[in-house]
């Protein structure tokens, strides 16, 4: 590929109309499967306009999808991926390979049968948007080669190569293990609800849940349990199935899925961040998640995502894990850590009780006061547990912080990425010497736990940046 002028534009693979298509039909059906539904069962002129709506609905699916084909035009010149699409709204980027995140190539069904790929692009900072699915349907040599060109190093590389260090690779035993250790009821004690609403509705009395007695009422609950575990195993499997992680020159490769086949590359230099999350479930299974985050992606505690996530490591091998990620790691990340203020105890104590004045208020009513307080000593308890889990540690180039018991999650931050440190001490906090310090980097942001005010006045001047 050149830089100049007389680099000429290109276009999507032809066959992307059908490629894409079938997905956004897919989305568009279950955006619409209400109105489908009230179609299906309408006797009157309602039905007619519920028709002419789902019509409309899958028309613009596709003419979206055809201007998409035929407005998209892409090249890499003057040192950078120029894009432009739309037809009445003209949009124009240019991408600094610089600033480029993360790179991945993403295969569902449908273009593995066409022999095509999607290319998705992530730029840095917080509140720039990602260039998912820009590149939807590219050749596999065309996007090896604009990898390349955005200086992914060893693009091409497999995980099977000699010349390359697999770190790891997850089987499906553990994979179902992720899922099930992550199980969801709630969705499964909802589509419960629905089923036994729906069923009353076309049947009136034929399942008649106001007799159910206890028993049918606890197979019910038996049925959501694992109907929610089955869900949260299958959804693992679609993600993690054939899980690789491997390392080439300066590069992680992340390669997993089932049915769609996702391959992230992301350089070692963009690490912003490694989380380590344990659940209790997973925690005695002896295995723990890693989450690896870049500028392009917010950190969970500020109510993001990651992207690159490796569902099960096993706890003794984490350390390591961490060190591939962090070579100049000087700190422990686990055991030696600084515990928050004994202060904090108590006020996490009294925000666990404060946290379940509700549910205690709702089992005095129905079940008699004992339940009652049985909740707000359940709420403090916990709340105590969590603060005495809690651990931090600031040496000259990594900020470790850890919370939380029945899911503990542990931080690693390199200070050099650190932009901005903020002290927040509320009133109460004020008149109990506490402090605490939320620090913010690229993406996101990481509070620690509360410590004595001096000692936190202390950290604040280490922390803050100079210059």
């Amino acid at each position: 590929m050149g830089s100049d002028e007389s680099v000429p534009w290109r276009r999507l693979h032809p066959a992307s109309l059908l490629v894409n298509l079938i997905p956004t039909a897919w989305r568009t059906l279950q955006r619409v499967w209400p109105l489908l539904l009230a179609m299906v069962f309408s006797k009157s002129i309602t039905g007619l306009v519920d028709l002419i709506l789902v019509a409309s609905f899958f028309a613009l699916a596709a003419v979206r999808t055809v201007l998409h084909f035929a407005t998209l035009r892409y090249r890499f010149a003057h040192g950078r991926l120029e894009i432009q699409q739309g037809l009445i709204s003209r949009v124009e980027q240019a991408l600094d390979p610089a600033r480029i995140q993360n790179v991945s190539l993403e295969q569902n069904v449908f273009h593995r049968m066409a022999g095509l790929v999607e290319l998705r692009i992530e730029m840095a900072g917080a509140g720039s948007a990602p260039v998912d699915g820009m590149l939807s349907a590219l050749s596999i040599p065309e996007a090896e080669a604009l990898r390349k060109a955005l200086g992914r190093t060893g693009a091409a590389v497999d995980a099977q190569a000699a010349d390359v260090d697999v770190i790891d690779a997850v089987g499906l035993l553990e994979v179902v293990g992720y899922g099930v250790s992550a199980g969801r009821v709630g969705a499964a004690v909802v589509a419960i609800g629905l089923f036994l609403d729906v069923a009353n509705q076309v049947s009136p009395g034929a399942l008649p849940v106001q007799n159910l007695g206890r028993h049918s009422w606890a197979g019910l609950m038996l049925v959501a349990l694992a109907g929610g575990y089955t869900l949260s195993a299958g959804g693992a499997i679609l993600r993690f199935y054939r899980f690789r992680w491997w390392q080439s020159g300066g590069d992680f490769h992340f390669e997993s899925g089932l049915l769609t086949r996702r391959r992230m590359d992301i350089p070692i230099r963009k690490l912003q961040l490694v989380q380590i999350t344990e659940p209790i479930v997973r925690r005695a299974m002896g295995f723990a998640t890693m989450l690896f985050e870049t500028a392009a992606a917010a950190v969970p505690e500020a109510g993001g995502s990651a992207e690159a996530l490796v569902p099960m490591v096993a706890r003794e091998d984490v350390v390591s894990r961490v060190r591939a990620a962090f070579p100049r790691l000087d700190t422990p990340i686990d055991g030696d850590l600084l515990p928050c203020a004994p202060r904090a105890v108590g006020r996490a104590v009294l925000r666990g009780v404060l946290g379940w004045l509700g549910p205690a208020a709702g089992a005095a009513f129905w079940f008699g006061t004992p339940w009652a307080w049985l909740l707000l000593g359940l709420g403090g308890g916990m709340g105590m547990l969590d603060a005495r889990r809690q651990g931090w540690r600031v040496t000259e180039r990594f900020i470790v912080v850890r919370r939380g018991f029945l899911s503990r999650d542990t931080w690693v931050l390199p200070r050099e990425k650190v932009q901005s440190v903020h002290w927040v001490q509320g009133p109460i906090a004020r008149a109990a010497g506490l402090a605490r310090l939320v620090v913010w980097f690229p993406g996101g942001r990481l509070p620690l736990p509360e410590i004595g005010e001096v000692e936190a006045r202390a950290l604040f001047a280490s922390l803050r940046p100079t210059g």
